[in-house]
């Protein structure tokens, strides 16, 4: 500063009614129209991070032994007994801040302190705000301590509405919170103590530079400069500043010095084909960096969460005294480096299709970015959405790490591992993959692609692994095969898993191609899937089962309208019952030349049998009747005998699902909207009870056949009623029974429950 400029070394309760060189002392602070809202307190992770920054520097200096701060130049000007900060505001609101509470939690009148004369002439509500705060005394004891200050202080009379759309005061309220935050709870300090260190006129411990504008000779162009200087730094121009001290301590002048080129160089023009909308590259920048940080953060051990700031996980990662920080930042160079040069979005769409049969020689990705310019371009998906959308999932960050592994050390045979690491990958979702265990899974990973084998992988889907093995032996057996099986893999039901086929090599080579063909007929047309569930279960139980605690069992099916279900039956341990179901079926539709008509055959030649043997039990029903076939999960919870039955809706109880067996019989009766629709909630064994509207008589289906209950009261209506008894024999106990041998029906209950329910709304009941 020159010499000849005349400054003034101050603080701020020091600046009110204090001469500067001949300008006309002042009693007030004002912000100008001219100056934007109060930004310290803005929300965000940046401003965030230099909020607490210059909090945790002042709030030092007040302490007993604290270190003084100096907070610069103030520039402004003096008219009519006001300063006007032209640059400065942010700091002068900020200590009035800190003045306000300090001198509240000392005990310490507010009212008509000097210093408390800062007011606002960009708003009205702001101006109106500090003169508020400014006549409002706080008290410690007030708050309980159980809420946040901005929240106890909204709560007040004078605290209006419309305040809470005024940027400057919201700022304000978060500034407060935050200094409630540092003190809340500190009974070691003596507030009087603190007071007076920060009132210290003599020996202030928070000081500034005051400028006079007009004073110093200069012109309010200074303003213009002030304001183009002041640009708030980008998150990624902190970052950058900030993780170049981290690298100089701990990786040399060299290094840090080297990663602040290449960022502005090499890196740049990598990033730049992936640039916002508004021509920057920092927020793709931070992107990737945050996703290598994070693989580092893992593969290193260090803790960390989705709320950790760049900047905190950085210096965990990269910070001298880290055993792992040297090979960490090593990585992070080759993942930047690797694509340097090179057509980033044709060497990912030489390696994956999201095209399905598009070519066995491009792996398909099943989670593909539809819809975005990126597509299979993982590199381009991690910079556009990494840490900022749900599309951007655990398995998409394994499959980077895996390509990347492949390009900084050259990999033999990549796409084949590749593959495996894709199915693997998929059978794990929904289950294993959590990011608590994404160490194991990157060493998998790691395992996969440079060592080439799976003996060493212990985290990702172990029934997986096991039929990655098997497929393998086939292959190496019949590398025919090869283009099928990569084709099976493929579909979208299956995603890798091929646990449900036949993959002996002794067995299947005349056989497995037709299969497969078969396999596509089937599941590639949604519209037969109907028939497909009902063909399905009448060449046998395909089911995944599980017992519950109530005695019943979980059973898992497909569904006639969700992929979901097929999926969720298709992945996992090799279940025999599916595989011999699956195949026989596959069998029979290859026999017929893959035309899907012949579902209905197979389907009507088990009802056949069941029919002739008269032994119906609860497959009976379910292929006879599709209503009973309509849940949208595929998954039932059925009694031992099968004639207690939830259809569900998802895939457990919670939400309504409905009764299988009462729905067919609604639908077979053809009484519409006689009965209140059949939803039901609770455990399976609650009882699930159908309601005539007229009567409110009560149909409940139970292993002997239909229990009637509420028998209606009313005179006409109790004849009716016994008329429909005497029809169909039904006791005083109001059990309607179906015929069983052995517990097995061997008549049709659905038929016999609909002629009842027919009887007694046609006798108006």
């Amino acid at each position: 500063m020159n010499q000849a400029q005349t400054t003034l070394e101050t603080s701020f309760t020091a600046i009110f009614g204090k001469k500067v060189s001949d300008l006309p002392v002042f009693d007030r602070i004002e912000i100008p129209l001219i100056q934007r809202d109060y930004a310290q307190g803005r929300q965000g992770e940046l401003v965030a991070r230099i909020r607490a920054s210059f909090l945790d520097a002042l709030c030092s200096a007040i302490v007993p032994s604290g270190q003084t701060i100096d907070l610069d130049f103030i520039y402004g000007d003096v008219e009519k007994g006001a300063f006007y900060p032209l640059d400065g505001q942010q700091r002068l609101t900020t200590l009035f801040l800190l003045h306000w509470y300090l001198a509240c939690r000392a005990g310490v009148p507010v009212q008509k302190q000097p210093w408390a004369k800062l007011t606002y002439a960009t708003r009205p509500s702001a101006r109106d705000f500090c003169e508020r705060l400014a006549e409002f005394q706080w008290s410690t004891n007030e708050t309980g301590g159980e809420t946040s200050l901005s929240d106890w202080l909204k709560d007040h009379h004078w605290f209006l509405y419309t305040w809470e759309h005024d940027p400057t005061i919201q700022s304000m309220l978060v500034m407060l919170d935050a200094l409630h935050e540092r003190f809340c709870g500190r009974n070691d300090l003596d507030y009087k103590a603190v007071w007076h260190r920060l009132t210290d006129t003599h020996q202030p411990v928070i000081s500034f530079h005051l400028l006079p504008i007009t004073a110093n000779g200069l012109t309010d162009d200074l303003y213009i400069k002030m304001n183009s200087r002041g640009r708030p730094l980008t998150i990624f121009e902190n970052f950058k500043a900030h993780f170049e001290d981290v690298l100089k301590a701990a990786q040399g002048e060299e290094n840090a010095k080297s990663f602040a080129n290449k960022v502005d160089v090499e890196w740049s023009d990598i990033l730049w084909h992936y640039r916002g909308d508004d021509n920057l590259i920092d927020d793709v920048f931070m992107r990737y960096f945050r996703f290598i940080t994070e693989v580092c953060a893992w593969r290193s051990g260090v803790s960390f969460d989705d709320k950790t700031l760049i900047d905190d996980l950085a210096e965990k990662v990269y910070r001298e005294g880290n055993a792992n920080a040297a090979d960490s930042f090593k990585f992070l160079c080759q993942a930047f480096d690797t694509w340097h040069q090179k057509n980033i979005k044709g060497e990912w769409e030489t390696l994956l299709t999201a095209t399905p049969g598009e070519t066995s020689a491009k792996l398909l990705l099943f989670n593909a970015f539809n819809g975005e310019d990126v597509s299979v371009d993982l590199f381009g998906a991690c910079c556009r959405l990494y840490r900022q959308s749900t599309r951007w999932t655990l398995g998409h960050t394994l499959l980077l790490y895996a390509v990347l592994l492949n390009r900084i050390h050259n990999t033999a045979n990549f796409p084949r591992q590749l593959r495996v690491l894709r199915n693997l990958i998929e059978a794990s979702i929904g289950g294993e993959i959590r990011e608590l265990n994404m160490p194991e899974f990157l060493a998998d990973v790691k395992h996969v692609v440079i060592d080439g084998d799976l003996q060493g992988v212990t985290a990702l889907n172990q029934a997986q692994i096991a039929n990655e093995n098997d497929k393998s032996t086939l292959l190496r057996r019949d590398l025919a095969l090869e283009a099928t099986v990569f084709q099976l893999e493929d579909h979208d039901l299956l995603r890798g898993c091929l646990t449900s086929f036949d993959l002996d090599p002794s067995t299947i080579s005349n056989t497995f191609m037709k299969r497969a063909d078969a396999f596509h007929a089937l599941f590639g047309n949604e519209d037969c899937w109907k028939e497909l569930t009902g063909a399905l279960l009448a060449v046998g139980n395909y089911s995944r089962q599980k017992d519950r605690w109530t005695g019943f069992h979980f059973y898992h099916f497909g569904a006639s309208g969700s992929k979901t279900p097929w999926r969720d039956l298709f992945k996992g341990n090799k279940e025999p019952r599916l595989a011999a179901a699956l195949t026989s079926l596959l069998d029979q539709v290859a026999a017929a030349k893959n035309e899907l008509s012949c579902l209905k055959a197979i389907q009507q030649d088990f009802l056949n049998r069941c029919e002739t043997s008269r032994e119906m039990n609860w497959r009976y029903y379910i292929v006879k009747y599709p209503a009973m076939r309509e849940g949208a999960s595929g998954r039932y919870i059925m009694s031992s005998s099968g004639y207690s039955i939830c259809m569900l809706n998802n895939d457990s109880m919670r939400g309504y699902y409905r009764d299988p067996y009462l729905l067919a019989i609604l639908r077979q009766s053809g009484i519409g909207e006689a009965v209140e629709d059949p939803l039901f909630s609770g455990y399976e064994t609650v009882p699930r009870r159908m309601i005539l509207k007229k009567s409110g008589i009560q149909i409940q289906c139970v292993d002997q056949g239909w229990q009637i209950t509420a028998q209606p009261t009313d005179p006409a209506q109790k004849r009716a009623f016994d008329q429909v008894c005497s029809k169909h024999d039904i006791g005083e106990s109001g059990l309607c029974i179906v015929p069983q041998n052995d517990s097995v029906d061997t008549k049709d209950r659905v038929v016999v429950g609909a002629n009842v329910l027919r009887d007694f709304v046609g006798l108006g009941l």
